[in-house]
């Protein structure tokens, strides 16, 4: 039997068993490295030690810096762009917990001060927005439309924010879906609206793009951390590279060279693994 038939064995008693196996069984999943960028010297220099990539325009990437605040884009040549006005010297922004790229720019969620930050694409302050209800966002995604997508513990649900405004009503209420100490470790959206989230226990729920759930099953990756989506499928990693394919249930396995992983982000077919010094992108066949 294949992994993901076995699976399907252990699920054909629950409710979940029709939602999983349907359509789910297909093929297998294969990393292959397409390109190896290390950081230049520039960034160690500037004592900078990126927790966060996101792809950017052009063949380059975001990072982010979470504990010293700052942000910047790595070219494909080691060139170097600094986000003025978001770091250290701005002692106003409180705690940057996301950033990525919309259709009009670069958002960046500050979690603190309750409110997102306009960059445009060179990184240049255009304006700053406060959220009108205070859900101090931990995690972001952005849709395939441009929505933002905000995880609130506080108020232990997803918001959307889109056009300036911050919906009050939650779009997705964990509180109603499980329980109110639900404790979730990572969310994406998918190239269909789809919203994935995984949580501290390492379940994997999908939700539909109306916020109504799908499916949930373990992950079978300890200590799952990292959730990515590739096409119509979800990967799911650790920190040592570990992870699995969700729909063929395929293991998977990051390069040594590149663990212990600090972040990842998906971007069509491919993949671009955060390390200590580096990023490496992988194609997903």
């Amino acid at each position: 039997l294949t992994p993901c038939l076995r699976v399907c064995l252990i699920l054909r008693r629950s409710f979940i068993f029709i939602l999983y196996c349907t359509g789910f069984c297909t093929g297998q999943v294969n990393l292959s490295i397409a390109e190896y960028r290390p950081f230049p010297e520039k960034i160690s220099l500037l004592d900078i030690e990126p927790t966060q990539v996101n792809w950017s325009i052009a063949n380059r990437f975001l990072l982010l810096d979470e504990n010293k605040r700052e942000l910047l884009e790595l070219g494909p040549f080691g060139d170097l762009n600094l986000a003025g006005g978001l770091g250290r010297q701005r002692s106003r922004y409180g705690e940057l917990v996301w950033m990525g790229i919309s259709p009009e720019g670069i958002r960046v969620v500050d979690r603190l001060e309750n409110e997102i930050a306009h960059l445009d694409y060179r990184l240049n302050p255009v304006q700053t927005v406060a959220l009108d209800q205070r859900i101090f966002p931990e995690m972001a995604a952005l849709d395939p439309w441009g929505r933002l997508f905000m995880y609130s513990r506080t108020y232990n649900g997803i918001y959307i924010f889109e056009k300036s405004h911050l919906d009050k009503v939650p779009f997705i209420s964990f509180s109603k879906e499980f329980s109110s100490t639900f404790c979730m470790e990572a969310m994406e959206i998918n190239q269909d609206g789809e919203l994935a989230v995984l949580g501290c226990d390492g379940i994997f729920h999908r939700f539909s793009q109306n916020g109504q759930r799908q499916v949930s099953f373990p992950s079978t990756i300890e200590q799952a951390e990292f959730l990515v989506s590739v096409r119509r499928d979800w990967l799911i990693f650790n920190r040592k590279g570990h992870g699995i394919s969700v729909n063929s249930q395929a293991h998977l396995s990051i390069p040594g060279s590149s663990v212990p992983v600090m972040d990842i982000a998906s971007m069509n077919r491919s993949i671009a693994v955060l390390s200590k010094d580096h990023i490496l992108i992988l194609d997903v066949k």
